[in-house]
């Protein structure tokens, strides 16, 4: 977009509505603020600006607990940065993280995706920070945003990361149930028509399957979440093809001229042959 916006929508609401509830899916990696200019039907004209910050790991929230037996990847930093400098940064990426320093030394914060249900520990003190996660993509978008802020502050940083290439099958089998669903819904709607016509034609639905049944009972619900399937398949796709290329940035390949290979089997998935993907990059 030539002014540098990413979204810009307009809504003008119809006489005497009293609220209006807008919902916007954020891209994790992908940050930055939302403006909303609020102008009510009154006179004179008046116009309020409400911001709203969306952050880097927008998709995590706070949990008690980080699984060790998980395949981690880990990124250290150190250098010249206070408690209060690395803590900003954190805050920065991650939401339900307080602005206010802690007073303690060491801090650890542990994180879940409520998408993905990947899981992040971040443990940090002066000079000095530790990030693992089961998620290349969430250590590859820590390591991007604090690398700029830190830039910003003109604080050399030393990195160091260890990935694991079993935390990447690892990422593939969480999102392989939702990219299933999609397709098996996909033939549930192609089935709709000709089980009415059969429908019609028999009188009555007992000389079907308990499953065909089911998709007759269930065939509007089945339509309406079919008609969004294709944002839906965008989203798990983009994902799927950022963990393709952040796993091969991590070991200095740039892959990003197999993307279409990479949506070539995505198109017509099949979980081992994506598996033989990833890894026969390598």
């Amino acid at each position: 977009v030539e002014s540098g916006n990413y979204l810009l929508a307009t809504y003008r609401c119809q006489p005497n509505t009293k609220q209006l509830q807008l919902k916007i899916r954020s891209i994790e990696g992908q940050y930055g603020t939302i403006q909303a200019y609020v102008t009510p039907r009154v006179q004179p004209k008046v116009c309020q600006l409400r911001q709203y910050f969306v952050k880097p790991l927008s998709l995590h929230q706070r949990v008690h607990s980080f699984d060790e037996a998980r395949p981690t990847n880990t990124l250290k930093l150190g250098g010249h940065f206070s408690l209060a400098e690395i803590h900003s940064w954190v805050c920065f990426c991650l939401p339900e993280v307080p602005e206010r320093v802690p007073s303690d030394d060491q801090v650890t914060l542990n994180f879940r995706s409520t998408f993905l249900d990947t899981q992040l520990e971040c443990n940090y003190k002066k000079a000095e920070a530790v990030f693992k996660s089961d998620n290349v993509s969430t250590i590859s978008i820590i390591k991007d945003v604090v690398s700029k802020k830190a830039t910003e502050r003109k604080i050399n940083l030393n990195l160091s990361y260890d990935i694991s290439d079993e935390s990447v099958s690892h990422t593939l089998a969480l999102l392989h149930p939702k990219l299933e669903h999609q397709l098996l819904l996909a033939k549930k709607v192609q089935l709709i028509d000709a089980l009415k016509e059969l429908e019609v034609h028999e009188g009555s639905r007992e000389c079907m399957v308990p499953e065909y049944q089911e998709i007759l009972d269930n065939a509007d619900q089945l339509l309406a979440e079919f008609k969004l399937q294709p944002s839906h398949l965008e989203r798990l796709h983009g994902m799927i093809t950022d963990l393709f290329i952040d796993k091969f940035k991590f070991k200095g390949t740039n892959v990003k001229s197999k993307v279409p290979r990479l949506m070539s089997v995505l198109d017509d998935y099949d979980f081992d042959s994506l598996i033989q993907l990833f890894a026969g990059e390598s």
